[in-house]
C-alpha cells in the first residue's frame, strides 16, 4: 500500500510540474500577443516555448518572464521585463 501511495504521489508531482512549465509558456505567449503581435498564433508559441523547456536555462527563463509580465501592463512589461524575457523561445 505504501509502495502504492508514493507512486501516486510521484505522478501528481510529474503532472503538477509539467502543467506549470506549460502555463508559464502559455502565459508568456498571451501577453506577446497582447504587447507586441496581435496575428501570433499563441498555441504555437507555446508550443515552441515548451519544447525549448528541456533546457533547465530555458525553463527557469520562462518561468522568471511569467512572473514578471504578468500583473504589468505590456508599456511596464515592456520597461521592467526585458531582462527577464529576453531569449524565451516562442514567438
Amino acid at each position: 500500500m505504501k509502495n502504492l501511495m508514493t507512486g501516486v504521489l510521484l505522478a501528481t508531482l510529474s503532472l503538477l510540474g509539467a502543467t506549470g512549465c506549460s502555463s508559464h509558456c502559455q502565459s508568456y505567449c498571451d501577453h506577446y500577443k497582447e504587447c507586441l503581435n496581435a496575428d501570433l498564433d499563441t498555441g504555437q508559441c507555446a508550443d515552441r516555448c515548451e519544447e525549448a523547456n528541456d533546457n533547465e536555462n530555458h525553463r527557469e527563463k520562462v518561468e522568471e518572464c511569467s512572473q514578471c509580465v504578468e500583473s504589468r501592463t505590456c508599456a511596464e512589461a515592456f520597461s521592467s521585463c526585458v531582462d527577464d524575457c529576453f531569449g524565451v523561445q516562442g514567438p
